[in-house]
């Protein structure tokens, strides 16, 4: 797949957290234990809360090189450290705690992994979750609202009735001054900041409006005090209820994690270049981010006939669209190659446009 990702320096961590919601995931794909899964790694969320739902295997496949490392390191910490360690250096607990929990991480690790992990976080005291350049970027909104702004949005967590919660938004927040300030912070030019400008080469849209329209219609249709997303783009993990963590870094779930780690697979290569060899073909069901969004539409259409080229392939994908508009208009490969648009979860994140489904029906089964 010709994808922009191929024409970045993959060095670094790009996504320290996982932006497409487990609740959207688990709704579309309803996993069983009888499912071989594919997930692109990124910050390693989905392919742990994957296994939460004990399948039969879960591949984790990313271009980054850093990425599957970081993927590593939670597998690594979830199999030697306890829950408390693992929920510090995450950074959930602040930087104090992460600095404490560091010296317990660095002695059961490599020699070589206790200089990279160690100069890691030393460059970035705040713990794992806010080590992106993603993350580092969306969180800086915040402080560029003067202190009404900030005190206003932070009422937004005291609302019980989403009619109320827009009402007020409308009435304090839907002003010229807010508006103006997010639509510029998500301009494409600013957004540059957080992602490379190379990934908006395939975009159907620009953000900035676009981004403010659906924060506005979130505001509208979810309580925000029960959205992960809303509460850490604007306050971090601040007064941040357990449950609304992603179910991977839930104490509850920490022990099945455990438990399922080894059917759990970290690959370094491109996930559609997964899926189309041989090994691919035991793939039952995929979530692949949004990487369609860094193809043409052209492109998109021959790794769909790809895919169904196979025959006897039986396969459930899902992929979410951020400034384009991947399999919206539904084609069809002799009956076998069937797309879906969907909705996404109140969980999610403004960021996200929607979410697709594409079923592969084996040719055996066309009437």
């Amino acid at each position: 797949m010709k994808s922009e990702f191929y024409n970045l320096d993959l060095d670094c961590i790009r996504y320290s957290l996982v932006w497409e919601d487990s609740q959207t995931l688990y709704r579309s794909l309803k996993i069983t234990s009888d499912d071989h899964l594919l997930v692109i790694t990124s910050a390693g969320c989905n392919a742990l809360n994957m296994l939460i739902k004990s399948p039969a295997s879960v591949i984790a496949a990313d271009l980054n090189p850093v990425q599957n490392k970081l993927l590593l390191l939670k597998q690594h910490i979830i199999q030697q450290l306890d829950y408390d360690l693992y929920y510090d250096l995450l950074g959930l607990a602040g930087e104090t705690a992460v600095s404490k929990a560091i010296p317990k991480l660095l002695s059961t690790l490599s020699a070589a992994d206790q200089v990279f992990w160690g100069d890691f976080l030393k460059e970035h005291p705040a713990g794992l979750l806010l080590s992106g350049k993603l993350e580092n970027f969306v969180r800086k909104l915040y402080q560029t609202l003067h202190p009404g702004q900030q005190q206003l949005i932070r009422q937004l967590l005291s609302f019980e009735d989403i009619g109320a919660q827009y009402k007020f938004f409308l009435k304090n927040l839907d002003s010229d001054s807010f508006k103006d300030t997010f639509i510029s912070y998500f301009s494409n030019e600013n957004l540059s900041k957080g992602r490379d400008p190379k990934l908006l080469k395939h975009a159907d849209e620009s953000g900035g409006t676009v981004f403010y329209n659906r924060f506005l219609l979130q505001v509208r249709s979810s309580l925000l005090k029960e959205n992960f997303y809303f509460r850490f783009i604007f306050f971090g993990f601040q007064d941040l209820p357990h449950h609304l963590l992603p179910p991977c870094y839930r104490r509850e779930n920490y022990l099945s994690l455990r438990k399922n780690l080894h059917k759990l697979q970290v690959i370094h290569t491109e996930a559609i270049a997964y899926l189309l060899s041989a090994p691919g073909l035991k793939i039952t069901k995929a979530s692949l981010s949004n990487i369609f969004e860094y193809i043409s539409h052209q492109e998109f259409e021959e790794v769909c006939l790809a895919l169904a080229g196979h025959p006897d392939r039986q396969l459930q994908l899902i992929f979410w669209n951020l400034l384009n508009g991947q399999g919206e208009n539904i084609f069809q490969q002799e009956g076998r190659v069937k797309l879906k648009s969907q909705k996404l979860s109140q969980e999610s994140c403004f960021y996200f446009k929607n979410i697709v489904q594409i079923q592969f029906v084996p040719a055996m089964s066309i009437v």
